[in-house]
């Protein structure tokens, strides 16, 4: 600050003296000492004053409001201390769910190698196909392996197009998986339901295909006896601001054909769509969690996806800033609550999550978990969802894993790492969680839901 009044007091001075003098000599003036003193000392200092007043009440404000924002703070942090101190712990709310499989995909990798990529820079590239207002190309977080995926169909939006193949390529790598819940859903209904199971009987997926005659006996499957299994539930999770324009005709016909070619007839599987926005996905997301626990006998697929990777899209956002870095993403998840057994698969992970738990060091300490080898390691396996720059965020983690072994170095940050396609960013998140290495626990959190601790881990006690 007072270099820059030096510099504008000096600015002025040399301009007023250089137009005084050169006035002076036009008019042959013979100046008195008292016309150097207000020539060159009164009047440069009044109109630096005059210059550097606004910047000096700006800055003034500034501090009264920081001064502020400091004290609400303070307040704020004594107001929660007191009511740690006065209110006892209220019974923690958990969610328990069976991860049996989960694979994402993104411009920084596949599954767990974006985990990986987390922990170095990775810049977006420049894209050639995508260009801002003046017609030059922009940066994009692009997935290149995608282009050959596109199906050229102009009913659909170019966005839709791509959102679509990124559907397509994730329900192919879970292929083997949702075989095995197609097979255990025909034999549950078999098993459990008559009128189901003659529906089984005449599905295509399921005739024998080298039957010769019509009138040659059908031989009736033998139905043996698994867990019931009704139905599987497929949750698309789309962003809030596709909800007018994507085409759910199109969706639902990619979906259903794709499960009654695997052998599921259409009582046993149902499709929902959800359009998020970003300051409620996470917390529509824990409610949908907290839904499926109380699913018995049904397993739930997830599919949340979002592609800003298009020119009218790009048109829409660049207007607002030029700086718009758009990115894709998709991630799948399926999940049942504990009771729920599939036939011939195992869960690969499991999820604890804590609705209630304001403190890291209450739900550790319930799931025995307080004090494992992994805290004394240097590898990074918390999962932050927030942005890294907020000024505040890293004093409200140090808050949250207080009275625990968990440090900043643990950390990793994923928002930036989607550019600013961040509608559905937390949801994607959250999954990324569940690529953490299996031989540590995982945790996820968000700042800005604070009551609510994530822990990820192969087993619990």
């Amino acid at each position: 600050m007072i270099k820059i009044i030096l510099a504008t007091l000096i600015s002025v001075i040399l301009l007023v003296s250089a137009i005084v003098v050169f006035y002076w000599r036009d008019i042959k003036y013979n100046p008195s000492g008292q016309d150097f003193v207000i020539f060159f000392g009164l009047i440069p200092a009044a109109i630096t004053l005059l210059l550097v007043t606004p910047m000096l009440l700006k800055k003034f404000y500034q501090s009264r409001q920081d001064k502020k924002e400091q004290q609400k703070l303070e307040q704020e942090q004594r107001s929660e201390q007191q009511n740690i101190v006065e209110t006892p712990d209220a019974e923690i709310e958990w969610v328990n769910l069976k991860v049996y499989s989960t694979t994402s995909l993104s411009a920084m990798g596949e599954n767990e190698v974006h985990i990986e990529q987390l922990q170095d820079v990775v810049s977006p590239q420049l894209d050639q196909a995508l260009i801002n207002s003046y017609g030059l190309p922009i940066l994009s977080l692009r997935i290149q392996t995608l282009e050959e995926q596109e199906e050229d169909s102009s009913s659909l939006s170019g966005r839709q197009k791509r959102i679509t193949a990124l559907i397509q390529q994730q329900l192919e790598q879970n292929t083997d998986m949702l075989h095995q819940i197609a097979e255990h859903l025909k034999n549950s209904a078999l098993f459990y339901d008559a009128k189901l199971a003659h529906e089984y009987r005449m599905h295509p997926a399921w005739i024998n295909p080298h039957q010769e005659y019509e009138d040659e006996p059908v031989e009736q499957q033998v139905a043996e006896a698994v867990p019931q299994l009704n139905r599987l539930n497929i949750h698309l999770i789309l962003p809030e601001n596709l909800f007018h324009t994507w085409d759910e005709n199109s969706g639902a016909e990619l979906i259903q054909q794709y499960f009654t070619e695997l052998g599921i007839i259409d009582q046993q599987f149902h499709t929902e769509y959800h359009y998020w926005g970003e300051t409620t996905a996470y917390h529509d997301w824990m409610k949908l969690l907290k839904r499926t626990q109380s699913l018995d006998a049904e397993v739930s697929l997830f599919i949340v996806v979002d592609s800003e990777i298009d020119q009218e899209t790009i048109d829409d956002r660049t207007w607002m800033t030029e700086k718009y870095i758009p990115s894709e993403y998709i991630s799948t998840c399926c999940m049942t609550n504990e009771k729920v057994e599939l036939q011939n698969l195992q869960p690969t992970k499991y999820i604890r999550i804590a609705l209630n738990s304001d403190q890291a060091s209450r739900s550790l300490k319930e799931l025995n978990l307080a004090q494992v080898e992994q805290f004394e390691q240097e590898q990074p396996f918390v999962l932050v969802l927030d942005d890294p720059k907020e000024v505040k965020l890293l004093k409200r983690l140090e808050q949250n894993f207080a009275e625990t072994p968990i440090e900043a170095h643990h950390y990793l940050y994923c928002k930036s790492s989607l550019g600013h396609t961040q509608s559905l960013a937390k949801v994607f998140g959250f999954m990324l969680g569940l690529h953490l290495k299996d031989e540590l626990y995982g945790y996820v959190y968000s700042a800005e839901h604070q009551q609510t601790q994530v822990i990820v881990g192969t087993e619990f006690a």
